[in-house]
């Protein structure tokens, strides 16, 4: 092998390495700000995942700002929000959502959340599409007497009912379903 060769073989692997630390290293800084969580909700009927990442409020105002009213938002910061369901699930007594991974994305507005579960899921969070949509449900807006710092993904029951939470600054969705 010539001299040259080899010195062309290795600035190939050094781009290669350089290029990939460079990529770690982004996605470090980018998951230092917004750590990664795992909600859960599990029972006899059914097991719910889901993964995102928690951006923070940093005295920002978030929701009609920093989350534009009106338009698709990734529900979380980083890597698209991923809920993996092991059985089919109904909101609204008759919205059924089958088993399966979904990215979730939402339309935040003043008064009411549209949650869709949508069956692509991108690379990052930072496309969405519409065509995959297998549900949308829509539910109102509670406001919080206190400030939420870093937006969280939850599930809870009430009255026996399990409700998917999502809460960030002074905002909560509540959206209730039940197993099939």
């Amino acid at each position: 092998m010539s001299k040259r060769l080899l010195y062309i073989s290795v600035a190939i692997i050094f781009a290669v390495l350089a290029f990939i630390g460079v990529q770690q290293y982004m996605l470090y800084q980018t998951k230092q700000y917004s750590p990664e969580a795992l909600a859960e909700y599990n029972n006899a009927q059914v097991m719910i995942q889901i993964s995102y990442s928690r951006p923070s409020k940093k005295g920002r105002v978030i929701f009609g700002e920093l989350v534009p009213y009106g338009e698709w938002w990734r529900t979380g910061a980083n890597e698209a929000t991923q809920m993996t369901l092991s059985n089919d699930i109904v909101f609204n007594d008759s919205d059924v959502l089958a088993a399966g991974k979904y990215s979730i994305v939402t339309i935040p507005n003043e008064k009411e959340w549209t949650i869709i579960f949508n069956g692509k899921i991108p690379d990052w969070g930072t496309e969405y599409y519409p065509e995959f949509d297998a549900l949308r449900v829509t539910v109102p807006v509670e406001d919080l007497p206190g400030e939420v710092e870093y937006f969280t993904i939850d599930f809870t029951e009430e009255n026996e009912e399990p409700r998917l939470i999502l809460a960030w600054d002074q905002t909560k969705i509540s959206v209730p379903f039940r197993v099939l």
